[in-house]
């Protein structure tokens, strides 16, 4: 998780100093806040030898749900944008065991978005009613289980996991979205978009040699489609 936050800083400044360089002005400063919904894909997987002799289909669900953002504008110009993104999503995990005997269990979850984006206006200039936009960046996702819940994913008698700990993951994400001024002070932000990161695994393997490892055999990426609506602080007016 250091370095990705670590990139992100470096990166945060990088783009201040060259806004600087171009005439930066406190005018640009916006405050979004937003609400909105994520929508989460799920993996499937099936263990096998050594763990078992006979294959189990099992599931990864991440929840889907009502997600918080807040963002803030340090760069504008007629055609270009720069922002810090924080989003935040309270909802869980659930292992499901769809072999005979079919069960499940779920943990707790946190799920915390940190990403820099560019933003590219494509007609209009600053003055414009209507401001649409595409915007695109990257940084990190942490997965985080409640405390509790990572001791019953540890329980011998819940989850029966070996170890299970926060995730933390690259992520990069496009979305499309407009801007309206309502006020001098206040404005209406929406977005719509696409969240692409690794599938976070806990600390599990993915495989393991030993009969009585526990092994998360998922890989790829997780797709996350957004959506969000608020309002704009502008900060500098």
């Amino acid at each position: 998780m250091k370095r990705y936050v670590l990139l992100l800083i470096v990166l945060f400044l990088f783009m201040n100093v060259s806004g600087w360089a171009q005439g930066l002005s406190v005018k640009s400063a916006e405050l979004s806040l937003s609400v909105g919904y994520t929508h989460l894909a799920n993996k499937s997987f099936t263990i096998g030898p050594p763990q078992s002799a006979t294959p189990i289909a099992g599931a990864m669900d991440l929840s889907s749900g009502k997600m918080y953002e807040a963002r803030v504008n340090f760069y504008n110009s007629k055609r270009l944008g720069s922002e810090l993104l924080y989003g935040y999503q309270y909802g869980g995990v659930t292992f499901k065991r769809n072999t005979a005997p079919a069960s499940s269990f779920g943990v707790p979850l946190q799920v915390h978005t940190l990403t820099l984006n560019l933003l590219y206006y494509p007609f209009g200039d600053l003055n414009s009613v209507w401001r649409p936009f595409v915007s695109f960046g990257g940084g990190a996702v942490i997965y985080r289980p409640s405390s509790g819940g990572q001791r019953a994913a540890k329980d011998p008698l819940q989850g029966n996991f070996d170890t299970f700990f926060e995730t933390s993951r690259a992520t990069g994400m496009v979305a499309i979205g407009v801007k309206h001024p309502i006020t001098k002070s206040i404005g209406f932000r929406a977005d719509a978009g696409a969240e692409l990161t690794k599938v976070p695994t806990f600390g599990l393997p993915e495989s393991s040699g030993q009969p009585n490892a526990s092994v998360l055999p998922v890989g790829g990426m997780v797709l996350s489609e957004r959506a969000s609506a608020g309002i704009i602080l502008y900060l500098g007016k």
